[in-house]
């Protein structure tokens, strides 16, 4: 794995999304105690554990613009051989493996493939940005509704106070009573 920070993964990460061409990007699992048992393991031994793929557990280690191909499986492919055979010279991370992702970014839509014991499984998993923002935001920001990219814009416009469902019974019990004195009144006199 990489000995550079975590810094370089939120960059590859904000580089696969900004992005304005189609992109892919490999994930490989954290080099983190806690998810040891995740790393190099099948999709079958994950899921006799319960377990599935997490993309929190994930630090995108590359990305590039997406290369021509012809079906997905044949791209698919030719990464895995890229990443094992022919390394980029900016590629830092192990060879592909057991459990790294391949993310494929087309006219905006991710579509996530693990890579497996033999060949791709396709995951449905969800892949977003994250909001880089949102931790210093949250340290200054008065609304936590307010979480969009802008500090401390104040609180959230508030909304006319409602009256409550208590107040609408009452303004319909008093006009109840006025309708009903004024049918009494009104039959007393005939």
């Amino acid at each position: 794995m990489s000995t550079e920070g975590p810094e370089i993964y939120r960059e590859m990460a904000k580089r696969f999304f900004a992005s304005s061409d189609n992109a892919y990007a490999l994930l490989q699992v954290k080099d983190d105690p806690a998810y040891r048992y995740e790393r190099f393991s099948s999709l079958d031994t994950l899921e006799r554990e319960g377990k599935t793929p997490d993309a929190a557990h994930y630090n995108i280690v590359y990305t590039s613009q997406l290369p021509p191909f012809l079906d997905m499986n044949s791209l698919l492919e030719g990464l895995y051989e890229r990443f094992n055979m022919d390394l980029p010279t900016d590629y830092h991370a192990h060879s592909m493996s057991v459990s790294d992702i391949v993310a494929i970014r087309q006219a905006g839509v991710v579509s996530c493939f693990y890579c497996d014991s033999v060949g791709f499984r396709r995951l449905y998993m969800e892949l977003k940005p994250e909001n880089y923002l949102k931790a210093a935001e949250m340290s200054m920001e008065d609304d936590y509704g307010m979480l969009d990219g802008i500090i401390n814009n104040g609180k959230a416009p508030q909304m006319e106070t409602e009256s409550s469902m208590l107040q609408e019974l009452r303004v319909k019990v008093e006009s109840c009573k006025d309708t009903q004195t004024r049918k009494k009144t009104t039959n007393k006199e005939r």
